[in-house]
């Protein structure tokens, strides 16, 4: 006869189902992401390749970046009419600091349903080894089992929550990234206007110079200039020349710079940027803070971060509820036990278990342990303000004295130092007005020009960490009503 009959095996089975059902039970996260956070992922996500879905393709990209066998960036066609538009655009859809912040967040979310599921039940089983329970209807064959912790209600969804908050936070740190990376644009394509201007105004002089040069050689030869003013016209021009060679490293580190944001080769070819004008910003520091404190990501990442405490404050006030546990033993019996009514029949049971939250000190600890945290988290959402306002501060007094200076030298010096020089030029043709003046009027000249397009540019660059702060694109004149907007998801779009 078998030591495991007909009805035994039937419950056996059934047993199993139900085991089967819990496992499958615990499976489902108590707390899923909230819509606008998977639509979120989703949105940023679309456009990367591999998808983290594809094992293959994610083990075989990892591996080559293992070896050193990355593939080159896809080129970009960069026609001569494109604009620091075009360059924004093309670094918000390629920069890999960027996508790495994007798979970020799609790890960050995944942990949401592992931290917010039952844990894995526990089988255990009894072999029929050792000295076995002998048992009137039967010798114990071995046994099953199978239990599974329950938290309190709440716990896990509390968890759940707190995943999903660092998740908005990952989220908030892309958004402080991406306007980042477009403040690094503007200020490399602004870096590559100076250089190309300061080539172009040295290489203007020093044609001029030449000219003079050859001048001097033919005055010389009559007899009405001295070989000092030709030998000082030409140590001018190997300064000069030295001076754009430095010109020409600024250029190149430009170019490089802006390259290598867009995910392009460095040393790839990029046109002439076009011409600037001084355009003043015209904001208030209020208004910027306001605007910063509503649309920048940075202000929100931290206040995101009292928002996680504060849930972790609720997940360890919920450390003082028990655990359950319920778990069931299915034993094996054989036949041929001494009862006269011995039939063999297996014998199963439930059991539950409860944890015992009795230590209370360690429980208070944990709670005051958090709310030390969130108060923390406070204080570092303050000085985070304090530090932007002082930071808007600092640019915005910048940013008008820079536009200032351009206005300065624009209108009022630069045609002086100008008309400085055709006095000079005319004197020195008229011999009454000495060589080594009209070159300083020259070299004058030179320099207050290079003044005002590094004016120019550091205007920009003032204006392009203002945006920053304040959380996107600014107009340069404040609205006397500002629309609700995000700057930042509109520049995602663009």
């Amino acid at each position: 006869m078998s030591a495991f009959p007909v009805g035994a095996r039937r419950q056996r089975r059934r047993l199993v189902a139900t085991v089967v059902s819990v496992v499958l039970g615990g499976c489902t996260p108590f707390y899923e992401l909230s819509p606008d956070v998977r639509q979120r992922i989703a949105a940023e996500s679309d456009g990367l390749s591999p998808k983290i879905s594809d094992q293959d393709a994610v083990r075989r990209v990892s591996e080559r970046a293992v070896h050193g066998e990355l593939r080159d960036p896809d080129p970009i066609p960069v026609r001569d009419d494109v604009d620091l538009t075009d360059y924004v655009r093309w670094a918000l859809q390629r920069n890999p600091r960027l996508q790495a912040r994007i798979r970020d967040i799609e790890a960050l979310g995944m942990r949401v349903p592992q931290v917010s599921s039952l844990a894995d039940p526990m089988l255990s089983l009894i072999p029929p080894t050792g000295d076995l329970v002998q048992t009137a209807g039967g010798e114990m064959q071995g046994a099953v089992g199978a239990s599974l912790g329950i938290p309190w209600p709440g716990k896990l969804e509390t968890l759940g929550k707190v995943a999903e908050q660092v998740v908005r936070i990952a989220i908030s740190n892309l958004d402080t990234e991406r306007l980042r990376v477009v403040a690094d644009v503007k200020q490399a394509y602004f870096d590559l206007y100076r250089a190309r201007v300061s080539i172009d105004v040295s290489g203007a002089l020093e044609d001029l110079l030449k000219r003079v040069r050859d001048s001097a050689q033919s005055r010389i030869t009559t007899g009405r200039t001295s070989q000092q003013d030709l030998l000082r016209t030409e140590v001018e021009l190997y300064a000069l020349t030295n001076t754009r060679l430095d010109y020409e490293q600024e250029l190149s580190t430009a170019k490089a710079r802006l390259n290598v944001l867009m995910d392009r080769a460095v040393d790839a070819p990029l046109p002439t940027p076009g011409p600037l004008e001084a355009v003043p910003l015209q904001w208030r520091l209020l208004s910027l803070l306001q605007r910063a404190d509503e649309f920048g990501p940075q202000l929100a990442a931290l206040r995101q971060r009292i928002e996680a405490d504060l849930l972790r404050v609720d997940s360890a006030e919920l450390a003082y509820y028990p655990d359950l546990s319920l778990g069931g033993l299915f034993t094996f019996i054989a036949s041929g036990g001494r009862s006269p009514v011995a039939n063999g029949s297996d014998v199963w049971n439930l059991n539950l278990g409860v944890s015992l939250p009795i230590f209370r000190g360690k429980l208070d600890a944990g709670v005051l342990q958090r709310n030390a945290e969130a108060l923390a988290s406070v204080l570092r959402y303050r000085d985070g303000r304090n530090r932007v306002a002082l930071a808007l501060q600092r640019q915005l007094a910048r940013v008008d004295a820079d536009y200032r200076k351009a206005v300065l030298l624009r209108d009022g010096i630069l045609p002086r130092a100008d008309q400085a020089v055709r006095v000079a030029q005319t004197g020195y043709d008229a011999g009454t007005v000495e060589f080594a003046t009209l070159l300083a009027a020259w070299r004058r000249l030179f320099e207050l020009t290079l003044d005002y397009h590094r004016a120019l540019a550091a205007l920009e660059h003032g204006v392009s960490e203002v945006e920053f702060l304040a959380g996107g694109d600014l107009p340069r004149q404040e609205p006397e009503q500002q629309q609700t907007r995000q700057p930042v998801q509109q520049e995602v779009e663009k």
